[in-house]
């Protein structure tokens, strides 16, 4: 008969698990369960579906919200990466539902954000009513090339800005104190307060992930000051992705902060033989999104592996989905 719990797992068990499932990522692992949990306004919950003790399926989601009266409309569980299911889709469907139901209350949409290809699961999550949307992400797979093969695959002009970018003395490394989190963190809240216009986690969320073991800081400099960086998570043996990355605008008209922060992850990448690089997300098919383009010229494949939503408290979605998008156009 099977079992389903919520939380409580053993770990040495659950490490297990994550080590034979084709879905493994940095973001089903305890590493970064215990990661958000430290985390401001952040809450991670485990589900998992066991038979005769052993884990068949888990699912580790992320709860967050806003701050003050945005988290009354903002409230919702991201499952990054994807559940880690079976191969028998029975036990994957109790799964779902177990998450559907213990989360119905408690947030306004349940959203997988797919690194992987679900298709032989759509039929489990439409049968419990979850809806498909389109998205496309670009992944680039190393295959045991070098950090220069790689580059030297891009598109001339990103080739020849990364050129240029270290003959003007920029660098990148990762980073070795919490004084260059804080530096990074002020270019990044800039970036998403004046162009981006989305909510971003508070620091706390940025100083947990440069102290997990999942986590890493790339930080780009020049003349001694922090110019950029990349905020990432790796997986041992599988991939490396690139949560957050930006750089100064118009630091320099021969340095190019954002790249150094994308070459320095693939860097660590290809240094400690992971397979690839994930870009985590390239917008919607048929709808111009701002930096497909950028993340192209970096190589690697477009693949759409979507994302599943459940709205559970349609009238609180729609008008959260209405704010957002006031918010947006009113800060332009």
């Amino acid at each position: 008969m099977l079992q389903f719990q919520s939380n409580n797992l053993i770990k040495t068990d659950w490490e297990q698990f994550i080590t034979t499932n084709q879905f493994a990522s940095p973001f089903q692992s305890i590493e970064f369960f215990d990661f958000i949990n430290k985390t401001d306004n952040h809450e991670a919950i485990t589900f998992s579906c066991s038979y005769n003790g052993n884990i068949e399926a888990l699912c580790l989601v992320t709860i967050q919200q806003e701050k003050g009266l945005k988290g009354f409309f903002s409230k919702r569980a991201i499952i990054y990466g994807g559940p880690l299911l079976s191969t028998n889709q029975e036990v994957n469907k109790k799964l779902i539902e177990y998450v559907t139901k213990k989360l119905a209350s408690k947030v306004i949409y349940i959203e997988t954000r797919n690194f992987f290809d679900f298709n032989n699961e759509l039929s489990v999550f439409q049968e419990l009513k979850w809806e498909y949307l389109p998205y496309l992400n670009f992944q680039l797979a190393f295959k045991d090339a070098s950090t220069e093969t790689l580059i030297a695959a891009m598109k001339y002009n990103r080739r020849r800005e990364i050129k240029q970018s270290i003959t003007e003395g920029a660098s990148y490394q990762e980073a070795t104190n919490e004084e260059q989190i804080k530096k990074l963190y002020e270019i990044l809240l800039d970036l998403y307060k004046t162009r981006v216009k989305l909510p971003i986690p508070p620091l706390s969320y940025f100083l947990n992930l440069y102290h997990s073991t999942i986590g890493k800081v790339i930080i780009v400099e020049h003349n001694a000051q922090v110019i950029g960086g990349a905020f990432c998570l790796f997986y041992p043996n599988e991939s490396i992705y690139t949560l957050y990355y930006c750089g100064l605008r118009d630091y320099h008209k021969k340095i190019f902060p954002t790249h150094l922060a994308i070459i320095g992850a693939i860097d660590f990448g290809t240094q400690n033989k992971l397979k690839s690089i994930d870009f985590m997300g390239a917008g919607k098919p048929g709808e111009e999104y701002g930096v497909r383009k950028y993340k192209s010229e970096f190589g690697g494949e477009l693949v759409e592996y979507g994302r599943f939503i459940k709205i559970t408290k349609p009238l609180l979605y729609k008008l959260g989905k209405f704010a957002l998008e006031f918010i947006q156009k009113i800060k332009k």
